[in-house]
């Protein structure tokens, strides 16, 4: 609702075409927009980035792959990797037992 009504202020300023409010427009939207990557002061690295704007897209899948290496999450999903693996041993260890009866009693 903040963003429509943002746009909604800026489009009648560009109409009036008032020079100070279109400026304290841009201000606004400059002084919102503060996703940036900052390097991490204790770094030893010699190539510092320098700020710069992340885009939602960068931001969203930034946070997922952070998430993804969480131990719980990693925790999660091998203990996920081990009940699937179990699930279809057991379905094999039952087909080998069917298989296994039917040979017996057909001899």
């Amino acid at each position: 609702m903040r963003s429509l009504e943002r746009r909604a202020r800026r489009r009648k300023a560009l109409q009036c075409a008032d020079l100070d409010q279109v400026q304290g427009l841009w201000e606004e939207k400059s002084r919102h927009r503060r996703n940036c990557t900052k390097p991490h002061p204790l770094s030893d690295n010699l190539f510092k980035p320098r700020e710069r704007a992340i885009s939602g897209k960068e931001m969203q899948l930034r946070s997922r792959r952070i998430y993804n290496k969480l131990p719980e999450v990693t925790k999660k999903k091998e203990e996920e990797k081990r009940r699937v693996v179990s699930q279809t041993n057991r379905l094999r260890a039952e087909l080998f037992k069917k298989k296994l009866l039917d040979q017996i009693l057909q001899r």
